[in-house]
């Protein structure tokens, strides 16, 4: 059954940024990604020693352990640090990118690199040989979509920063360069990922060589003109994410006060127990819930008081 539609008032709400980094091999994704990622942690926590910031960040490296040939280097005047990785071989399946997600949450990261999600699409054990597995038909394409539902699911996290990276496909152009000579330029086409993929995200750049940033998408309104990211532009996209509501805040507080609420509701059902009446009325429901009382939810257990309210 459909939920309710109701009118609300529009608030702006805190979020877990997702964003996409797409650009030919070479042009810089990675350690773009790292400057966001570290804009984003040293502004969460800005007492906190440089190493354990850096601590605060996880990636998933399928691109054959590249990201960590960035450890312990000075790039454009800026140091990065020792993050965690898990290297991710084939299959490419979605199964193993959770695994790889949950195991760097589990590791308290509070930023999540996944570099690169073009694996997950065209690598073996990815949604295009899903797809093939079942015999490569238009209709097959049903099959696969829990499969992309369950890795939107990831990088469109709410409990984390996520940023990904995707390659794209490359050809070269002819220009003129700086000493007036002809020369060829590596340039970006087609992203290699589903096309409408780049919808979900808040924020999306293109990458160029030389690590030229193009923002393609820009829900923070902060980037209009090319650029290269730095550890400065992370740090404005968290402030801009922490404007508004906290809902996360809000909805733990409801669940404390919702929880308080039904120990008080089985405490005083609990008492009222010694009315043969009302002891019937708890030992139907808790038959028909299947659950001892005390572990009753808040719902049921509001349920109940209102029947023992009614019998009286």
């Amino acid at each position: 059954m459909s939920a309710v539609l109701t009118v609300e008032k529009a608030q702006r709400e805190k979020i877990k940024i997702p964003i996409l980094l797409s650009g030919v091999s070479g042009s810089g994704k990675t350690v773009s990604a790292l400057f966001l990622a570290y804009g984003i942690v040293s502004s969460m926590y800005p007492d906190m020693p440089e190493n354990e910031q850096w601590d605060k960040i996880g990636l998933i490296d399928t691109e054959h352990r590249r990201a960590s040939l960035n450890t312990d280097v000075e790039i454009a005047g800026q140091h990065i640090g020792h993050f965690k990785v898990v290297n991710l071989d084939e299959p490419f399946t979605i199964d193993r990118y959770e695994e790889a997600f949950y195991l760097l949450t589990s590791a308290d990261c509070e930023v999540i690199i996944i570099d690169s999600i073009s694996h997950n699409w065209e690598g073996k054990g990815g949604v295009l040989d899903a797809v093939d597995s079942y015999g490569g038909k238009f209709s097959d394409w049903k099959k696969v979509k829990p499969l992309e539902d369950r890795f939107k699911a990831l990088a469109i996290n709410d409990k984390v920063h996520v940023i990904s990276t995707t390659r794209v496909k490359q050809d070269y152009i002819m220009e003129i360069n700086e000493k007036g000579k002809s020369a060829p330029r590596k340039v970006g086409l087609k992203m290699i990922q589903k096309d409408n993929l780049e919808y979900e995200y808040a924020v999306s750049f293109r990458i160029e060589q030389g690590a030229v940033a193009y923002p393609m998408k820009d829900n923070s309104n902060i980037f209009a003109e090319p650029k290269v990211l730095t550890v400065e532009d992370g740090k404005k996209l968290y402030e801009w994410s922490e404007v508004g509501i906290d809902v996360a805040k809000i909805e733990k507080e409801r669940r404390q006060k919702e929880e308080k609420e039904r120990q008080s509701l089985i405490t005083w059902i609990t008492e009222k127990q010694q009315d043969p009446q009302i002891m019937q009325i708890v030992g139907r429901a808790t038959n028909a819930m299947q659950m001892p009382l005390e572990s009753f939810p808040h719902k049921a257990a509001l349920k109940l008081y209102k029947q023992i309210e009614g019998a009286n």
